[in-house]
């Protein structure tokens, strides 16, 4: 796999338990479906499923378009991470995975943190469970 900004190759490098694809030259990194719920623990829902269920995937940035590392030719959308946290990621609708840039986990992790804090005082409401649910099942490719 190649970086998306300036066509290093990624490097395996495990993050807090999870082996996943950096770039070596920008610190930038692919996370396949699943890893960013591993890396930006703790907490109690999907958070991949939160961030894509309704976005609009029309959020500017300014970094520009990307073409997913996994997938050449399939050009990534904009995705905020969940809503009003002002943290714009790629997302591939194809393999459903993420490019995170530089610096963005932490900010992401310190979200979370928050989010957690607020989830405390007000439980989940039915239908976001059953959303939850059916953005798990496996899906042919």
């Amino acid at each position: 796999m190649r970086c998306p900004i300036d066509s290093s190759v990624l490097v395996i490098r495990e993050i807090d338990g999870v082996n996943v694809h950096v770039c070596p030259a920008d610190d930038g990194m692919y996370l396949e479906r699943g890893e960013l719920n591993r890396l930006a623990e703790p907490s109690s829902g999907d958070l991949e499923f939160s961030t894509v269920d309704l976005d609009s995937l029309e959020h500017q940035d300014t970094q520009g378009k990307r073409e997913c590392p996994a997938d050449p030719g399939t050009e990534m959308v904009k995705v905020e991470f969940n809503i009003l946290s002002n943290i714009i990621l790629d997302y591939c609708e194809k393999c459903r995975g993420f490019w995170i840039d530089q610096g963005e986990l932490a900010r992401i992790r310190q979200s979370v943190d928050s989010l957690e804090e607020a989830e405390d005082e007000v439980p989940d409401p039915p239908m976001l469970w059953l959303e939850k649910f059916l953005w798990n099942l496996p899906f042919p490719k």
